[in-house]
């Protein structure tokens, strides 16, 4: 069976879209259950967690890397629910967080304006003019926040299998097209597309494993586990002869190596371990 992500803008229908066809099919529907995962399993604060997926990243984040870290975090979480098959999951970058597993069904569900405005507005007894500028900024923001993480247009259709305009199509009608669709040949699971997205998985979780110890490109296949570690710079003490200085190099490269192992090795699932690490370097 497939797994079904479904993009959406705030106040879109993607919601309700994703139970209608959790419930049809069966499957599990996961949104925000995801993300509170990954803050008790790796003791994020909620809110910290929120503000991570919700704002483009500032100019210091952008250097220090820290929201990508929560990410990579989150998207360990997200796999360990969609490994277990038939689910539907809404929301947060579905379709980025599960790229490259050929049973994935990516949706996007648009609706349109004046839809969505009414919906706000009796939601949150606002006006017209409030509920518009609310919906405005949002959009703005999610938009942002692709662009800035993912370097993609979120309303691109290339990045989705189908888009559907929940507005002459009802909830049912986009229900029933995407339960068609999910039974189709086309999104079935294969034992290679499950070894693809267990691949992915164990990637995604050694890189929240090693993400304080160093930064690295990480692939896994068939539990094998391919690491590359940047060299760490280094600041040359002024006393010290060429001599110790190499020294401190080995040290460190030894260091870096064996907390690796010790961590990677304790995951489950890898059953071996390629990890080359690129000599630290003075500056």
């Amino acid at each position: 069976m497939a797994i079904i992500t479904i993009s959406r803008g705030c106040f879109s229908h993607g919601k309700e879209v994703a139970e209608c066809v959790a419930k049809q099919l069966g499957y599990q529907c996961i949104s925000q259950e995801a993300l509170l995962e990954a803050c008790h399993a790796f003791d994020i604060p909620e809110a910290k967690l929120y503000d991570s997926l919700h704002d483009a990243p500032g100019l210091i984040e952008r250097i220090t890397h820290v929201r990508q870290r929560l990410i990579d975090r989150i998207q360990a979480a997200l796999l360990e629910y969609v490994e277990r098959d038939n689910v539907v999951y809404h929301g947060f970058a579905g379709q980025m967080l599960l790229e490259g597993v050929a049973h994935v069904l990516k949706v996007r569900v648009i609706a349109d304006p004046e839809e969505r405005v009414k919906i706000l507005q009796r939601r949150q007894h606002l006006s017209r003019e409030a509920a518009l500028e609310i919906i405005g900024r949002e959009d703005h923001e999610r938009a942002e926040w692709y662009r800035s993480i993912y370097r993609i247009d979120m309303n691109d259709p290339r990045f989705y299998d189908l888009v559907l305009h929940v507005g002459r199509l009802t909830i049912d009608d986009a229900c029933d097209i995407l339960c068609q669709m999910a039974n189709s040949s086309s999104f079935r699971t294969t034992p290679q597309s499950t070894a693809a997205l267990a691949d992915l998985a164990l990637e995604n979780h050694v890189k929240a494993a090693i993400a304080d110890i160093c930064k690295a490109d990480v692939t896994c296949r068939d539990g094998v586990v391919h690491l590359r570690v940047q060299g760490q710079k280094l600041i040359p003490a002024g006393a010290a002869s060429p001599r110790i200085q190499h020294q401190v190099q080995d040290q460190i490269y030894d260091d870096v190596y064996e907390k690796i192992i010790a961590l990677v090795s304790a995951i489950p699932g890898v059953k071996d371990i390629d990890c080359a690490i690129d000599t630290p370097y003075y500056v």
